[in-house]
């Protein structure tokens, strides 16, 4: 029983090991070219040193501070130290913080000029590393008036 649950486990541990998305690594190595790619495009965007990014599950447009859309990462820190991070460095790049929420599922979301940035993390698990979505869009403060509403012409009603 007790091999039976052993080999059990290898070949799901395995089996899961194959399947998940290839990451590209933010640190310089034999596939910096990629990796320095990744960094330029994000600009001034603070990440934790050694942070992963998951190029397949990301989409990106633009490169440095104008970029926009979602950045998933892999952080090689834990949710504490992670949240703690991006809390004290996203300020010092001149964001604004406007509303975190701790828990099982961390969110910050910060502002600066006319341009949003929200960082949701999932805790990791025992075998897993914290995975951060970091979302960054403009506002869309310029908010156009509808168009006026013009009434439809009575119809007249048929006459026998």
């Amino acid at each position: 029983m007790k091999h039976t649950l052993m080999a059990w486990l290898t070949v799901v541990g395995l089996v899961a090991c194959s399947s998940t998305a290839p990451s590209v690594s933010l640190e310089n190595g034999p596939d910096s070219t990629t990796a320095r790619l990744g960094v330029d495009q994000l600009g001034r965007t603070p990440l934790p040193v050694g942070s992963k990014m998951r190029g397949p599950e990301s989409l990106i447009f633009g490169v440095g501070d104008n970029w926009m859309g979602r950045a998933v990462l892999e952080l090689p820190t834990d949710a504490s130290t992670s949240y703690n991070f991006f809390a004290d460095q996203f300020p010092r790049q001149g964001w604004s913080l406007v509303a975190a929420v701790r828990g099982k599922k961390n969110l910050l979301v910060f502002t600066r000029g006319d341009r949003s940035a929200t960082i949701e993390m999932d805790e990791g698990g025992l075998l897993s590393n914290v995975v951060a979505h970091i979302t960054i869009s403009p506002t869309g403060t310029a908010v156009s008036q509808p168009a006026a509403v013009q009434p439809l012409p009575a119809l007249a009603p048929k006459r026998p």
